[in-house]
């Protein structure tokens, strides 16, 4: 028995040494071998908490996401699934499926947080309901581009959570099936001002196994989200730094625009950049008519701050890989305010919501911008920094 009792006491230590140090705390978990059960309690919130269903339950759901599912059928069968093995529809797609859907009078949204969900109210008035501790319950319905729809009902009962999903397919014969279904209890859950529902199914024990799931209930502004999903998102915080640093017309320096570059040329051209083409560097005309038409920069400044080699008539660049990036989760930007300026440019408000750290809003920066037709010129961008959660990482691929 004692023997065991050391082996648990191992074990926790070990689970414990990987997350973030709190030494206070954790050394009197470790230490204290009296509080044996306070440690196995805290190991049972890593667990799922299932929660056994009936058959009717099971099956009444089951019908009732089929249903949504067949619903789409025309659409999917006639849409473009992408040529690789796995399904990848394309957001266009998603969204008539979405609006499809909703003419059932069933709140909708898209599993790629890029639209807003329709028949929202009454998710909302249930969620509001569940801050006060009301008794109260809701559902709704997702769609990713993977051809995966998901159903989602939420029984609030003493301020706890009870989540019952279920995903569904269409088969290789256009039928829908029922892939998973689950009832659980979650470990916590939240509704937060800016109106995302976050619950965690069970206690994360690190990033790698996040259990966070979030969806966005309340709506977007039309405008915030068109920009957002134009000019902010396309770029994002993966391996460049335009809205990791402050810099303005005035500090362009501050930009790496060689790691920048294939993130400006998917939004130029509409397509990935060909790796292969430019192993050697970026061509001179290629890369300056790529960042001139989003920045206002001269030639001779480009060529000075994204170090241009006039021997071989490149910029150097380089593919990410796994050897020059930081290993590390990203957030996704959202724009949450816009404002016109005096001399009719736009200030866009960003927040970056952090799902393996479960917050809707782990930094915020503000984005200046300057539209120009069906184009827009990058001004500035100011982090704030102050009560920030986490700020990802940078390092410039050139300094690995």
């Amino acid at each position: 028995m004692l023997m065991k009792k050391m082996l648990a006491i191992i074990l926790v230590s070990l689970v414990l040494s990987g997350c973030e140090k709190n030494g206070s705390q954790n050394d009197l978990i470790i230490n204290n071998t009296e509080e044996e059960n306070v440690v196995m309690d805290e190991n049972d919130d890593y667990e799922l908490k299932n929660i056994e269903m009936g058959r009717k339950e099971e099956k009444d759901i089951s019908d009732r996401l089929r249903k949504m599912v067949g619903k789409c059928k025309r659409i999917y069968s006639q849409a473009d699934k992408g040529n690789a093995s796995n399904i990848v529809l394309e957001e266009e797609t998603v969204h008539t499926m979405i609006e499809s859907i909703a003419e059932e009078n069933v709140a909708i949204t898209c599993g790629s947080h890029d639209y807003n969900m329709l028949n929202y109210k009454q998710v909302d008035d249930a969620l509001s309901l569940a801050k006060t501790g009301e008794n109260t319950e809701t559902e709704f319905f997702v769609i990713n581009t993977s051809g995966v729809w998901i159903y989602n009902k939420l029984q609030f009962k003493n301020k706890d959570l009870y989540v019952t999903s279920a995903t569904a397919a269409f088969d290789d014969n256009m039928s829908p099936h029922i892939v998973q279904i689950e009832k659980i209890q979650v470990y916590d859950w939240n509704y937060t001002d800016k109106g995302w529902i976050i619950w965690e199914k069970a206690l994360s024990r690190n990033q790698e196994m996040d259990m966070h799931v979030f969806y966005r209930i309340l709506p977007l502004d039309e405008q915030c989200r068109e920009l957002g999903n134009k000019c902010i998102t396309p770029v994002s915080y993966f391996c460049n730094n335009l809205f990791l640093v402050d810099w303005n017309q005035n500090s362009l320096e501050n930009i790496e625009f060689n790691d920048l570059f294939e993130f400006l040329y998917t939004m130029k051209y509409g397509e990935k950049i060909d790796e292969k083409k430019y192993a050697s560097g970026i061509p001179k005309v290629e890369f300056e008519e790529v960042v001139t038409t989003y920045f206002d920069i001269s030639i001779e400044t480009l060529e000075i701050y994204a170090q241009y080699d006039d021997v071989k008539g490149v910029y150097p660049w380089e593919a990410i890989g796994p050897w020059n990036r930081i290993q590390q989760f990203q957030p996704f930007p959202e724009v949450v305010n816009c404002i016109e300026n005096e001399d009719g440019s736009l200030t866009l408000t960003v927040e970056a919501v952090f799902q393996e750290e479960g917050t809707d809003c782990s930094f915020r920066h503000e984005v200046t911008i300057r539209e120009e037709g069906d184009k827009w010129i990058y001004l500035g961008n100011c982090i704030e920094r102050e009560g920030a959660y986490k700020i990802p990482e940078y390092k410039p691929r050139r300094d690995f």
